[in-house]
This record gives C-alpha cells, structure tokens and sequence, in this order.
C-alpha cells in the first residue's frame, strides 16, 4: 500500500490552469532535483454542472509514511521548512483562496504511479467520489468494491478504477473511476441509473450495504500520470 496526499483546491475563477500548471512545475522540479520519480498521479479541473466550481483537484503519492512524515515536518519545523515551496506558495496567492487535504491509503488492488504509467492509460474523463460509509465499515466497503464493484464498473466501460482509504478518519474512502471520452461516461452513467439486471445494477444495490454518501464530481485532467515537468 502506498500513502497519497490528496488535495481539493478552490481556485480563482479562470485561473485553475494557471495554478495546475504552476503546481506541476514545482513538484516536478523539485522532485527530479531530489532525483527522485514522478509520483503525480493526476491534476485534475473540476467540470461545472457537476458539484463546486472552480475547482482543482491534485493527487500525489508519496510511497511511504515516513516519506510522509517528513513533508509534513518542513510544514511546521523552520529548520526543515523548504525555502523555495514557500516563495511558491506566497507568489502564487492570486491562483487560490482555500482548500482541503486529505491522507489516504492504497487499495491492494489500486496499482502505484510507476504501474499506472507502464500500463497506459486511455481515460480522459474522471468520476471522483469521496464516499462515506456507516460506522467503521469503510475497509468492508473498498474490499467488496474491488472483489465486485471493479468488475461491473470495467464491464460497463471504465478504463481505471483506483480506491483509497482516507486515514485520520474511519468512515471515508476515496474513489476514482476513469473513462476514455465523454461518450463512454454517458453509457456508465446510463448504465447506472436505469439497469435493473446487469451486473452493475448488482453492485449498485450491494454497495447500498456500506454507502450513507457519495460527494461525486466529474473531472477533466490537466495532468494525467506525467507532465511537461515530470519524467
């Protein structure tokens, strides 16, 4: 399993590239002077008509908890406060006005950056769901997901599905499902909606076992797996 930072950023109307790009460049920088690997799963726009706008959504993985442990250090200890990521967040205070963090966990069935990268990938629309669960039943649920859910979802036209644990909390997962265009989504989400009997339809009601909530936003990448400043 691996450990992510996940980041909702509420962006200045019109300048969500602006600030997608600018992001990039700084952690890519910074991480090919370190010589370490990309390790940006995706910096994503958050489409209109489908929940708060505008908004950006950033994903990184950082492999190990005390990899972890040490970013967030530099956060709170001057001695290890990285001195060019805050010139780069006090210039860049005209691209947002807020946001919300969260710590997440791998799945055993999510592949890492390195093994999305190899494999390729075709999605160019996202479905993101932060999805809470009843009680202490969130590892229940993203296990069920990925023995159930994956294969309806797959089967019904996803191209990637990745689940995640959000640690700190005991009732929230992260959900990603990616799809290759915008014809695809229609189809998932036909699918979804309207099927009585097909294996989705299953997993729609089985899921209804864990679910309370879903906050679901559509997304469109900026930055899928790699980037101009990410090998």
């Amino acid at each position: 399993m691996a450990v992510y930072l996940h980041e909702i950023v509420d962006v200045v109307p019109t300048r969500a590239a602006d600030y997608l790009d600018g992001i990039g460049r700084h952690q890519g920088e910074q991480r090919r002077a370190r010589g370490e690997k990309n390790t940006m799963l995706g910096l994503w726009m958050g489409l209109a008509a489908t929940g708060p706008f505008p908004v950006a959504i950033n994903l990184w993985e950082n492999r190990t908890w005390q990899r972890q442990a040490e970013a967030m250090e530099s956060q709170f200890e001057p001695r290890r406060q990285n001195a060019e990521l805050k010139n780069w967040w006090l210039s860049n205070l005209d691209l947002r006005r807020g946001g919300f963090d969260r710590l997440i966990e791998s799945t055993d069935w999510t592949a890492d950056v390195a093994t999305l990268r190899a494999r390729g990938s075709t999605a160019r629309l996202f479905v993101h769901q932060i999805v809470r669960t009843g009680g202490d039943r969130v590892d229940e649920y993203l296990a069920a997901l990925g023995r159930e859910g994956v294969p309806a979802l797959e089967g019904a036209g996803a191209s990637l599905v990745c689940g995640y644990r959000v640690c700190l909390r005991d009732d929230e997962a992260l959900v990603l499902v990616g799809l290759h265009d915008g014809a695809a989504l229609g189809r998932l989400l036909a699918a979804w909606h309207t099927e009585d009997d097909s294996r989705l339809a299953r997993w729609r009601q089985r899921e209804d076992s864990w679910v309370r909530h879903k906050d679901t936003l559509l997304l469109r990448p900026r930055h899928f797996l790699s980037s101009p400043w990410h090998d």
